[in-house]
């Protein structure tokens, strides 16, 4: 029996990790803007400076969002349509687990029921880690505003664990957020 409580420990655990391993995405864009007019793309320097990632991170990032700018047809140039920005948001967050199911039910010694359906207890764990919220905006450097902006929270920046390979799925989940010419109506 302790051997299935601590299975179903374990069990509960990974499943609460799991749960907390997906990228939440978010985007909005200004209605009143022709999407369609942006062909080229370039980074905002003074945003990229301000990118709180080491550069390791920083490159890939980059090279992330030119991967899928690309995909997406747009073409890098010296004097673009359109300036992405990348700012990069960290907190502490610090998950708890447990305490896990035990017992069980049945009939107890001497008369009538015992032991009920069982409980809750044994260890709590805690998951310690910094969690990221890259946001992705779109600027149009001639009429000086923002016209798109996406976000994807809940990007684990503790892990090294597939750190470019997560990277590059973020920044996909985040741009594949950008309306197509069929999902814009005015």
């Amino acid at each position: 029996m302790k051997t299935f409580q601590k299975l179903l420990m374990l069990f509960t655990v990974v499943i609460a990790l799991a749960g907390c391993s997906s990228l939440r995405t978010a985007s909005d864009f200004d209605k009143d803007v022709d999407l369609s007019s942006y062909k080229t793309y370039n980074f905002y320097d003074k945003g990229i400076a301000k990118v709180k990632l080491n550069n390791l991170d920083k490159r890939r990032l980059m090279a992330a969002v030119e991967t899928q700018m690309n995909a997406k047809g747009f073409t890098k140039s010296t004097s673009p349509d359109l300036l992405v920005n990348l700012v990069v948001v960290a907190r502490e967050r610090t998950d708890f687990y447990g305490p896990g199911y035990y017992g069980g039910w049945g009939w107890g010694g001497g008369w009538g029921w015992r032991g009920g359906w069982g409980g809750w207890g044994g260890s709590t764990f805690a998951n310690q880690y910094i969690e990221g919220t890259i946001i992705i905006d779109f600027l149009d450097p001639a009429k000086k505003i923002l016209f798109w902006h996406g976000q994807g929270s809940g990007f684990n920046l503790g892990s090294f664990n597939k750190r470019e390979e997560r990277l590059n799925t973020g920044v996909k989940e985040i741009l594949a957020q950008y309306p197509t010419k069929t999902m814009v109506t005015k």
